[in-house]
């Protein structure tokens, strides 16, 4: 397919450049969240996970995640952040880059999402060691979104088409 996001009326591209920065805006904001209901540790993963309430030095009392809470968070976060994924992937389709790096960035999110959100059901049902896979995956996700939103910003604004 020949069409590329440059291509687009200054408009939409416009246009497209300001939901991206929204999206960002929300997405980040969720991050700020996370900073502070785990500290970005992965002690903080787990309290957040499986409570601390028998940790009599901690500062702040965490019980451990109901089951329909675990399951709630689960399916509201893979839910609407793969459809974001969906939709940035749709967009990075349409850009100049080279094939491999378009599937990359198509494919890599959705895998760490898979995996971040897999390993907070593993936490949950004890296995601590995973807490770690859940930080990797995480940044990986945080990251591949920044490299999304960066890259099609330049393809929206910034790019000339030839």
């Amino acid at each position: 397919m020949d069409f590329k996001l440059q291509q687009l009326p200054k408009a939409l591209r416009i246009s497209l450049s300001v939901f991206l920065l929204t999206l960002s805006f929300g997405y980040f904001s969720g991050l700020d969240l996370l900073k502070h209901t785990t500290d970005f540790k992965s002690k903080g993963i787990q309290e957040n996970v499986l409570g601390n309430e028998f940790n009599e030095e901690a500062e702040e009392l965490h019980f451990k995640m109901s089951e329909r809470e675990l399951h709630g968070i689960i399916h509201s976060h893979v839910i609407t952040i793969s459809i974001l994924f969906a939709i940035l992937s749709f967009m990075v389709f349409f850009t100049g880059l080279p094939s491999g790096i378009k599937s990359f960035l198509m494919i890599e999110p959705n895998v760490s999402l898979v995996v971040t959100f897999g390993g907070l059901w593993l936490l949950w049902l004890g296995h601590t060691w995973v807490k770690y896979v859940i930080m990797i995956s995480g940044i990986l996700m945080h990251l591949s979104l920044i490299l999304l939103v960066v890259t099609l910003l330049w393809q929206l604004l910034l790019k000339k088409d030839n």
